[in-house]
């Protein structure tokens, strides 16, 4: 593996959507991955066992100082247009593999 690609966006990408759906399976949700588009808006399906169905982006949890602030806040990432309309929520997922699921109003 080229050394670069460990530090890639694509590759802390991939890692987290991974750790999200660990998370997912351990929290007793069917989980589907989208195998032939990469690029499509939803990272991850998932069904609980009521029934629920979630559409999942993964993104990492970064944190930054905002100017005038001491303590560091989420950097929040918008959903596209689409995922807005399909209902996709963005799953926020730490280096340690925990996860926060966003719960949309309108946005």
């Amino acid at each position: 593996m080229p050394k670069d690609f460990a530090d890639s966006r694509r590759f802390i990408g991939a890692l987290c959507e991974l750790r999200l759906a660990e998370w997912l399976i351990e929290n007793h949700y069917w989980t589907f991955s989208p195998v032939i588009n990469h690029d499509s808006p939803i990272d991850l399906v998932a069904v609980g066992q009521d029934g629920e169905v979630m559409l999942l982006d993964s993104k990492a949890d970064n944190k930054r100082v905002n100017k005038n602030r001491i303590a560091p806040s989420r950097i929040y990432r918008p959903r596209s247009e689409l995922q807005k309309k399909l209902g996709v929520r963005i799953a926020y997922v730490q280096a340690d593999g925990t996860v926060s699921i966003t719960n949309h109003h309108e946005d």
